[in-house]
């Protein structure tokens, strides 16, 4: 981050009037340690009404492995791709994707790479304690769409879901659904298991419980806009614009991370 002269230490942040919390400093310099940048006052939008009211809950940034912002970045792909939580799991674009300020979409058979295999790599997510989430810009719930996971093609699964019957769920094991399907605005999508044998689906504040035993975890990479089927993508790619996507435990306040992002798709017009 560029500082001014005479030894005054002042950031861009410091510059615009507010001071910038450490969290949204440290991901600036992992955009910066991947090629790109940000623009300070988006950086600070970002720090207002995101990470500052993301440190005052507590949770938030302590509950998640990776969670990427893409949508209020149009121009600056690096900082979309670059995972707010750590430096591991920079996003990779395959088969280029639509980006802009809207964030991610399939053209086609574009889809995201995580870079975030569960398996190997979960470190707040574990077998019995996952949050998988996506939010999508208006949505169709018609032909199916895969949002984001991975698969061992067969019994273990972590995926989301959408079709006609509404968000299916796959905590490591089979699926369900969701079936309050809407398509207004910008749409919170979550699965989670919360015991080895109890798992749940979310549309926005809507909770759909389901009984099933856990399995194992999807020795795979985790992809977004279709899902990684053992190496394969699985077609059905989603061409609805996604914000945000993110992994973790079960803990993670995921009522009050739907309140935080919306305030900040407010801020940045999305």
């Amino acid at each position: 981050m560029p500082r001014l002269g005479l030894g005054l230490g002042l950031t861009m942040g410091n510059i615009l009037g507010v001071g910038l919390s450490a969290e949204a400093l440290a991901w600036e310099a992992r955009i910066v340690t991947n090629g790109g940048t940000i623009l300070p006052a988006t950086l600070q939008i970002f720090d207002t009404h995101f990470f500052k009211p993301a440190i005052a809950n507590g949770n938030i940034l302590t509950e998640l492995d990776r969670l990427n912002i893409y949508c209020g970045l149009n121009g600056y792909e690096i900082a979309a791709r670059t995972n707010i939580i750590k430096s591991a799991h920079f996003v990779t674009p395959v088969s280029s994707p639509t980006f802009d300020n809207n964030g991610y979409k399939s053209a086609g058979t574009g889809y995201l790479d995580l870079n975030y295999n569960p398996n190997t790599q979960g470190v707040k997510l574990t077998l019995n304690s996952v949050s998988l989430g996506y939010v999508v810009k208006t949505p169709l719930f018609a032909a199916t769409k895969r949002g984001i996971g991975c698969s061992n093609a067969s019994t273990a699964r972590l995926e989301l879901i959408r079709d006609s019957s509404g968000s299916a769920v796959f905590c490591n094991s089979l699926g369900f659904f969701n079936t309050n399907k809407t398509s207004i605005g910008n749409v919170f999508l979550l699965g989670r298991r919360t015991l080895s044998n109890s798992q749940e689906a979310i549309i926005n504040a809507t909770v759909t419980s389901d009984v099933s035993a856990s399995v194992s975890i999807p020795n795979f990479n985790a992809w977004e806009l279709t899902v990684n089927s053992a190496g394969t993508p699985a077609g059905n790619y989603d061409d609805f614009y996604h914000l945000t996507s993110f992994h973790g435990s079960k803990n993670l306040d995921y009522t009050n991370l739907r309140i935080i992002l919306n305030n900040l798709y407010a801020a940045l017009g999305v």
